[in-house]
């Protein structure tokens, strides 16, 4: 007997019926409880993730190691070369050598001649003023620094001849003209003897340092042979009005054996002088010469390397500096350290680090005078740690902390060090949650 239409219709909708049933009690068994044993697995691909305990916790202490570092970036790598006088804090000197003057001119339509006459020397300053403190008029002094002696690096000779006697240079300005470029007037003698080449060691090149002074704090920046907009020196070599002027670019004569000394050394800043203080228990970053933190992690493997990260966050508290004014900024980047473990010297081990944004792309702003607890997010890079834990030289476990504008901004940042109380020292705060994995057990 041929069954008729309205029972098969009956027939399939009760099918139906048991078909849903089954899907929404496997589903309901899966909600209950991720291990619910054989029938959660059989529609563990339906249901993931389901009543997943999140966990929080503090570690602290979090670090194995920390430690402040001065001196960056290396002398002549500057990219802007910091002008700063502050009060009998902080003054620097930007150095610049021209150890290739030319001795000759070529007058129009006639051979070579030797220099005997010099006329409207000066210096030209290509000048930065982002973030930049001057004052209503500043004093802007050249000196010869040149000592004329075989040491070519050594810091001590050329600070020693920032005094009158050697002055060769400079003048007052107001603030109207501190602008992007400006010339500073150089004693026409004193250019005369360099390039008359008759002096025993010194012949042929001219060795300026540049200070600033005033009343009330400066600080600008000057272009650098690195930044591609340098110092450079222009005198007119005739008494005659149509003579074009010269224009000598920074160069550099020593150390002989050594090219990449040499040319870090065409421009370069040294500090004269910095009275800022070091806070006892505190790590710092900022100011001139540039400081830098690096930070080295203690962090469970039980978490790190055994459970699934979902965030990572770096707990600092800040102390107040006393130095800088109420609206200075300081931007404070992580970087990842791509030095091994079998890197000893942590000093160097700070250079060897991953450019701004690299993993890391967290950054803060923080006023110096300023305390408190401040954050940055390390999740990404604690998440690559888990993934290289089976790694025969794994990168250390650590970040450097570095300023916006490294080294070129009297401005320095404080916060708490692994040596300070437990509510102050550094700690990292993680959430997480157990290891997910997928399938009948």
């Amino acid at each position: 007997m041929i069954p008729s239409m309205q029972s098969l219709f009956a027939r399939h909708r009760a099918f139906a019926m048991v078909a849903v049933l089954a899907v929404v009690a496997l589903i309901g068994a899966c909600k209950e409880s991720l291990d619910s044993g054989v029938a959660c697995g059989a529609a563990k691909t339906l249901c993931p993730g389901q009543n997943v305990e999140i966990r929080d916790t503090v570690i602290s202490p979090s670090l194995e190691f920390d430690s402040t570092y001065v001196g960056f970036p290396t002398r002549g790598a500057e990219f802007l070369l910091p002008l700063v006088s502050v009060t009998d804090t902080v003054q620097t000197v930007v150095v610049v050598r021209f150890d290739s003057l030319s001795t000759f001119y070529l007058p129009a339509l006639d051979t070579a001649r030797p220099i005997i006459y010099v006329d409207s020397s000066r210096i030209r300053l290509r000048i930065d003023l982002t973030r930049a403190q001057v004052p209503d008029s500043i004093r802007i002094d050249l000196y010869d620094v040149d000592n004329g002696t075989a040491d070519d690096t050594a810091s001590a000779p050329v600070l020693a001849r920032l005094k009158p006697q050697f002055r060769i240079g400079g003048g007052t300005f107001a603030k109207a003209q501190i602008v992007d470029s400006l010339y500073v007037s150089l004693k026409d003698s004193a250019m005369l003897a360099h390039v008359r080449d008759t002096m025993p060691v010194t012949r042929a090149r001219l060795r300026i340092g540049i200070t600033v002074s005033g009343k009330g704090p400066i600080s600008f920046r000057a272009g650098s042979v690195e930044s591609g907009a340098p110092i450079n020196l222009f005198f007119r070599p005739a008494n005659d009005t149509a003579a074009r002027a010269l224009v000598q670019s920074p160069a550099s004569a020593g150390p002989s054996d050594r090219a990449d000394i040499r040319r870090d050394l065409m421009d370069y800043m040294l500090v004269v002088k910095n009275t800022l203080p070091t806070l006892p228990g505190t790590m710092s970053l900022g100011g001139v010469p540039g400081r830098r933190v690096y930070l080295r992690f203690n962090l469970p493997r039980r978490i790190i390397d055994s459970t699934t990260i979902i965030r990572a966050t770096l707990r600092l508290n800040q102390v107040s500096y006393p130095f800088g004014g109420a609206g200075d900024t300081i931007i404070i980047h992580p970087h990842v350290v791509l030095a091994s473990d079998n890197v000893p010297d942590n000093r160097r081990a700070s250079t060897l680090i991953g450019v701004t944004g690299l993993v890391l792309t967290d950054s803060m702003a923080v006023f110096p005078r300023e305390s408190g607890l401040r954050t940055l997010e390390l999740y990404p890079l604690v998440r690559e740690w888990a993934s290289q834990a089976a790694l025969k030289n794994p990168p250390a476990r650590a970040v450097v902390l570095t300023a916006g504008n490294e080294g070129s901004l009297p401005r320095i940042a404080a916060f708490y060090s692994a040596t300070a109380s437990a509510a102050l020292r550094p700690s990292v705060r993680i959430t997480y949650i157990p290891k997910i994995t997928f399938g009948a057990p």
